[in-house]
Protein backbone atom coordinates (compact mmCIF):
# COMPACT_ATOMS: atom_id res chain seq x y z
CA UNK A 1 0.00 0.00 0.00
CA UNK A 2 1.32 3.41 -1.01
CA UNK A 3 0.07 6.57 0.61
CA UNK A 4 0.64 10.25 -0.17
CA UNK A 5 -0.48 13.11 2.07
CA UNK A 6 -0.01 16.78 1.22
CA UNK A 7 0.17 18.78 4.43
CA UNK A 8 2.39 21.68 3.40
CA UNK A 9 0.41 24.91 3.21
CA UNK A 10 2.66 26.14 0.39
CA UNK A 11 2.03 23.04 -1.73
CA UNK A 12 -1.72 23.03 -0.99
CA UNK A 13 -1.95 26.69 -2.07
CA UNK A 14 0.03 25.95 -5.23
CA UNK A 15 -2.30 23.07 -6.16
CA UNK A 16 -5.39 25.22 -5.38
CA UNK A 17 -4.13 27.99 -7.69
CA UNK A 18 -3.54 25.45 -10.46
CA UNK A 19 -7.05 23.97 -10.03
CA UNK A 20 -8.62 27.46 -9.99
CA UNK A 21 -6.86 28.35 -13.26
CA UNK A 22 -7.89 25.08 -14.91
CA UNK A 23 -11.54 25.40 -13.81
CA UNK A 24 -11.61 28.93 -15.26
CA UNK A 25 -9.94 27.83 -18.51
CA UNK A 26 -11.94 24.64 -19.12
CA UNK A 27 -15.35 25.45 -17.61
CA UNK A 28 -15.42 29.25 -17.52
CA UNK A 29 -16.30 29.47 -13.81
CA UNK A 30 -14.57 31.95 -11.51
CA UNK A 31 -14.17 29.96 -8.27
CA UNK A 32 -11.92 30.70 -5.30
CA UNK A 33 -10.56 27.35 -4.11
CA UNK A 34 -8.85 26.43 -0.85
CA UNK A 35 -7.39 22.92 -0.58
CA UNK A 36 -7.49 21.86 3.08
CA UNK A 37 -6.40 18.24 2.77
CA UNK A 38 -5.22 15.88 0.04
CA UNK A 39 -4.65 12.16 0.63
CA UNK A 40 -4.12 9.47 -2.00
CA UNK A 41 -3.83 5.77 -1.16
CA UNK A 42 -3.01 3.08 -3.71
CA UNK A 43 -3.84 -0.52 -2.80
CA UNK A 44 -3.59 -3.40 -5.29
CA UNK A 45 -3.65 -1.06 -8.29
CA UNK A 46 -6.70 0.90 -7.11
CA UNK A 47 -6.33 4.52 -6.05
CA UNK A 48 -8.50 6.15 -3.40
CA UNK A 49 -8.27 9.95 -3.29
CA UNK A 50 -9.67 12.05 -0.46
CA UNK A 51 -9.99 15.82 -0.92
CA UNK A 52 -11.17 18.40 1.58
CA UNK A 53 -11.83 21.57 -0.42
CA UNK A 54 -13.58 24.85 0.27
CA UNK A 55 -14.80 26.75 -2.77
CA UNK A 56 -16.28 30.21 -2.87
CA UNK A 57 -18.17 31.52 -5.87
CA UNK A 58 -20.79 34.12 -6.65
CA UNK A 59 -24.50 33.36 -6.80
CA UNK A 60 -24.50 33.84 -10.59
CA UNK A 61 -21.62 31.38 -10.99
CA UNK A 62 -23.43 28.84 -8.77
CA UNK A 63 -26.62 29.22 -10.81
CA UNK A 64 -24.64 28.68 -14.05
CA UNK A 65 -22.93 25.64 -12.59
CA UNK A 66 -26.15 24.05 -11.39
CA UNK A 67 -27.84 24.69 -14.74
CA UNK A 68 -24.89 23.10 -16.54
CA UNK A 69 -25.30 19.86 -14.60
CA UNK A 70 -29.08 19.87 -14.95
CA UNK A 71 -30.21 20.96 -11.48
Amino acid sequence: MDEMKINSKFLRNLIAKFVKREVKKKAGYEVDIQLNEFTATVTDGTAHVHLNIDAELGKDELTKLLAAIGL
